[in-house]
């Protein structure tokens, strides 16, 4: 049905104006420099004021252009980009004109994501005759980096004494500089309290001395300098905040959000800008104050126009119908099903706000399950294959959820999270119960007994190894089924709730590396089963049971798992030790994938 409204035309000027005004999100890597802010956005340089008001664009190569930073007396932006092929480090006017070439030495190529990337720019010398720039030229690997003056007029770079830093800014002299050893900005480790956590330092660059400024077991990067105080980025209060450096006692949390984590800390001489929620913050040491910048963007809107696209190259997700005449395919965000019988592909989600994945199909095949962020977080739903018709099933989504698996009887869903938890959702009551909790590793291995009323998973040991447990929905009763001396994983029951399989790595091959003077095992994996109760076949020799010779598909299953002993029924199948992965049975057979070359 559709609805118009009649609306007087000064009431749509007045939406029209306001919706023009609104902050434009994802503005990343800022610098500031008094009342001017410089950023990137969509892949492209932007200078504005930072009173609010229109960007205007510097730069519009195809090539991805990052890290803008003031020189001392504004006058001009140093930047790294992708125009030649490889990244480089580049000056330009702060109106965009005069830009500049400065380093000529081949950067070390794409690197994951999380590898970040080179030619990182920190900061100009106080004279803006250099800038120093963080280079990726370590022996011991392509992420690391070390500090380097790159003349602005010209000439070979030179690296600073300190052999290794992530994140850091001079001194308003110039003499010292406040930096992380470790570099991890680009990680993706939330309230990570391990070995790669960031401590703060300091360098005399005329004594060739360090310090260290923080010693928390949280992450404390990011660290800038204005006036006389240095201040960081950390998490040690939950979230990622400003703080300032107090020599001799506690920092001081100086900003308070509690929702997003603030991202990207630099100073200019009197101010700090810092990206939170996906827009651009100014900190004021002065008044103690921050303030969110509203700076909007008009520019740069091709991306945004209706294209076509090809999309073969980004499926994440496929699931067969049960009868295997159709597939849906989760594929850049949307749902597409193909057709044997019509030989076509179309696009049934049509949502090009949301992305769809983690697709799989029903056993009786009238829905499709997924993930969606429709609602701004990741959500489980469901889609009636014929008539269309979404169901949301969860509302929680406050972290990451891996795929869901179907129950056999196709009323129940099971999923993982990154807060380490497994899951049940019922499709009908959308009413969701918590199997298991981990204290090591996420529980993103899990699979149904064809009675629906077992689930098995695996869960990673204080020893580091995985081990089999299974949980048993009517009793709400979990149980562990093999020890932690071996790693296994990849369980699966057989069809008819006779056996259950599994991958373990408990062969030990000695072979003698071909390049390092070293020994190393190898291809450790077998296929592994044990019969669940007294009742199933014997596996040597396999015999069907009476049952299965009758061939009675109408009668229930019900699976019963003799847990006393479980361990010693275990047996390895014939065949060799390799690399096995995504094992799967069908009652008959068990069937897994070999990476010989692994």
């Amino acid at each position: 049905m559709r609805i118009k409204y009649n609306l007087p035309i000064s009431f749509l000027m007045i939406v029209l104006a306001t919706s023009a005004m609104a902050a434009t999100p994802l503005l990343r890597f800022a610098d500031i420099h008094k009342d001017q802010v410089t950023f990137v956005y969509g892949g492209d340089i932007y200078i504005a004021d930072t009173n609010g008001g229109e960007a205007k664009r510097l730069t519009s190569h195809e090539g991805f252009e990052t890290f803008p930073k003031f020189s001392r007396d504004g006058s001009k932006i140093a930047f790294t980009a992708e125009y030649t092929g490889s990244r480089q480090v580049y000056v330009m006017n702060a109106d965009g004109s005069g830009m500049k070439q400065l380093t000529w030495y081949n950067d070390v190529g794409a690197m994951p994501p999380r590898g970040g990337y080179d030619y990182r720019i920190y900061d100009w010398s106080a004279d803006d005759k250099n800038v120093l720039v963080r280079a990726n030229r370590l022996p011991w690997g392509i992420r690391m980096g070390q500090p380097y003056w790159v003349p602005v007029a010209g000439g070979m770079e030179q690296p600073l004494p300190i052999p290794e830093a992530g994140g850091g800014m001079l001194s308003p002299d110039g003499s010292k500089m406040v930096y992380t050893i470790k570099d991890r900005e680009f990680r993706t480790w939330k309230r990570y309290r391990g070995g790669r956590a960031q401590d703060v330092w300091i360098y005399d660059l005329k004594n060739n001395t360090s310090k260290q400024l923080t010693t928390h077991d949280a992450t404390d990067h990011q660290p800038v300098w204005v006036g006389d105080d240095i201040y960081f980025i950390s998490d040690r209060d939950y979230h990622l905040n400003l703080y300032r450096y107090v020599d001799g006692a506690e920092p001081v949390k100086v900003t308070q959000h509690d929702e997003y984590d603030s991202l990207w800390a630099s100073a200019g001489p009197e101010a700090i800008v810092y990206e939170n929620g996906g827009y651009l913050w100014r900190y004021d040491p002065q008044s103690n104050e921050s303030q969110k910048l509203n700076i909007t963007i008009t520019a740069n809107e091709e991306p945004v126009l209706a294209t076509r696209k090809n999309v073969k190259n980004q499926i994440d997700s496929m699931a067969l119908s049960p009868d295997a005449a159709q597939v849906m395919i989760a594929a850049r965000g949307e749902l597409f099903k193909a057709s044997a019988d019509h030989k076509e592909i179309r696009l049934v989600s049509r949502t090009p706000a949301a992305r769809e994945i983690a697709v799989t199909w029903s056993p009786d095949g009238k829905h499709v399950a997924y993930l969606s962020d429709a609602t701004g977080e990741y959500e489980l739903y469901t889609r009636h294959v014929k008539s269309g018709q979404v169901t949301q099933i969860t509302e929680d989504g406050h972290t990451w959820r891996y795929g869901p698996v179907w129950s056999p009887d196709s009323k129940k869903l099971a999923f993982g999270d990154t807060n380490q938890k497994l899951w049940v959702a019922d499709i009908e009551s959308k009413k969701t119960q918590q199997i298991d909790h981990s204290s090591r590793n996420d529980i993103n291995d899990y699979r149904w007994a064809p009675d629906s009323n077992w689930l098995v998973y695996t869960k990673t040991e204080n020893t580091g190894y995985s081990s089999v447990f299974v949980h048993n929905l009517e009793a709400g009763k979990t149980h562990r089924l093999t020890s932690a001396a071996f790693n296994d994983f990849a369980p699966v029951f057989d069809p008819k709730g006779n056996y259950l399989f599994f991958l373990s790595n408990r062969d030990y091959n000695l072979s003698f590396s071909s390049y390092e003077f070293n020994y190393l095992y190898h291809q450790a994996t077998r296929v592994y089963a044990a019969q669940l109760n007294a009742e199933a076949p014997a596996l040597y020799p396999f015999e069907k049971s009476k049952a299965e010779n009758k061939d009675d598909e109408d009668s229930e299953i019900k699976v019963t798992i003799d847990l006393a002993g479980f361990d010693n029924r275990v047996v390895a199948l014939p065949g060799n030790a390799s690399n096995y992965f995504n094992l799967q049975s069908n009652g008959d057979a068990v069937f897994v994938v070999e990476n010989a070359a692994g």
